[in-house]
C-alpha cells in the first residue's frame, strides 16, 4: 500500500483577525476603559480619579499610568485587577508621558512647571524634574538612541533631551503650538502636529534639521506611525478626518472622515485598522484602512481622550 504524502496548502486557510486590546482615558467622564477590538465592546470600564488626561501602559510591571493634570498627580492602575494602586504626587500639572523600554524610568510633561519629570516606576517616585520650554505638551523617546523629544506648545520648538543625563541636545523650531509628536525609527524622523498654523513639522533626529513642513488638515492633533515606518497617521480635529501620509514621499496617500473633534489614533496590531477616540462625539472610531473608510462607531463616556494599544 503507497501512503501518498500529506500536503498543506497555507493559501486555502482562512485568514485569522488578529484582536487587539486597547485602554482608553475618558477625561469628562473620570473613566479607564478596555476596548477589545474582536468583539468590537468595552470589556472593563471603572470610575477612576477625576480629569485623567493621558495614559502610558507598562506591561513589564502590570501597570498603567494616567495623568491628572489639574490634580498634579499620576494614578497607577492594576493591568490585572483593573484596580487603583498608587498615586504619584507630582505637583504640576502633568500631562503626556512615555515609557522608556530600556530603563525603569517613565517621562512625564509637566504644562504648568515647563518641565519633564522623570519617575522611576520600581519605586514609583519623582526621581527628577528638568527644564523644557514653555507649556511642554506632547512627548516621545528614542529608546536606541538615548534621546526624548519634547514639544513645547509655547515655545514653538521641540526640545531634544538626553534620556540618561540632564543634557539638552537640541531646540528645534516648529510650527506654531506644537502638541504632538511621534517618532519613525526606521528612517529617524519626528513628526511634530502643530496646532495653530494646521501645520506638522518633519524633523530629522540625526541631524536635528527640519526638512518639511507640511499641510495634514485643520488643527492637527494625535498623531501616530506604521510598525513598518512606512506611513505615519494624523487626526485633525476641526477637519473631522484621519490622513495616511506616505513616509518616503511625505504626501497623503488618503484621507478618511471621523466623528467630532478627534483627539488620538492608534493602530491594529496588524496594521489594517485605525481607531480614533472622538473628543465631541464621545465615540470610539473604527477605521479600516484598506477600504478608507470609518466601519464602525463605539460610545465611549465623557470626554475621550488618549487611546493606547494593550501590548
Amino acid at each position: 500500500m503507497s501512503i501518498k504524502p500529506l500536503i498543506f496548502c497555507l493559501g486555502i486557510l482562512p485568514a485569522v483577525a488578529l484582536a487587539d486590546d486597547f485602554y482608553i482615558s475618558s477625561q469628562a467622564g473620570s473613566h479607564l476603559s478596555l476596548f477589545d477590538s474582536k468583539t468590537d465592546e468595552i470589556t472593563k470600564a471603572i470610575e477612576v480619579s477625576a480629569g485623567p488626561v493621558m495614559l502610558a501602559v507598562d506591561k513589564s510591571n502590570d501597570a498603567i499610568y494616567l495623568s491628572h493634570p489639574e490634580q498634579g498627580k499620576l494614578s497607577v492602575i492594576d493591568l490585572n485587577s483593573f484596580e487603583l494602586i498608587n498615586e504619584i504626587k507630582t505637583g504640576g500639572q502633568p500631562f503626556a508621558m512615555i515609557l522608556d523600554s530600556q530603563r525603569s524610568q517613565l517621562f512625564v510633561t509637566d504644562w504648568s512647571r515647563n518641565a519633564l519629570l522623570v519617575i522611576n516606576t520600581t519605586s514609583r517616585q519623582l526621581v527628577d524634574l528638568l527644564a523644557v520650554g514653555e507649556s511642554p505638551a506632547g512627548i516621545a523617546i528614542d529608546p536606541d538612541g538615548r534621546k526624548v523629544f519634547v514639544a513645547n506648545r509655547e515655545s514653538n520648538s521641540v526640545m531634544v533631551l538626553d534620556a540618561d543625563t540632564p543634557d539638552l541636545h537640541a531646540t528645534i523650531e516648529t510650527g506654531e503650538r506644537p502638541y504632538a509628536v511621534a517618532f519613525n525609527p526606521i528612517n529617524g524622523h519626528l513628526y511634530v502636529t502643530c496646532v495653530k498654523d494646521n501645520s506638522l513639522t518633519v524633523i530629522d533626529t540625526k541631524t536635528y534639521e527640519k526638512i518639511a513642513a507640511l499641510k495634514p488638515g485643520k488643527a492637527p492633533y494625535g498623531v501616530t506611525v506604521s510598525d513598518d515606518g512606512n506611513r505615519f497617521y494624523v487626526v485633525n480635529q476641526n477637519d473631522n478626518t484621519l490622513v495616511e501620509f506616505d513616509a518616503v514621499s511625505l504626501q497623503i496617500t488618503q484621507t478618511i472622515k471621523t466623528e467630532k473633534m478627534p483627539e488620538s489614533v492608534e493602530l491594529s496590531t496588524d496594521q489594517q485598522h485605525a481607531y480614533v477616540t472622538n473628543w465631541f462625539s464621545n465615540s470610539l472610531s473604527i477605521i479600516d484602512l484598506q477600504q478608507g473608510k470609518q466601519t464602525s462607531s463605539i460610545p465611549l463616556k465623557d470626554g475621550p481622550r488618549k487611546i493606547s494599544l494593550a501590548h
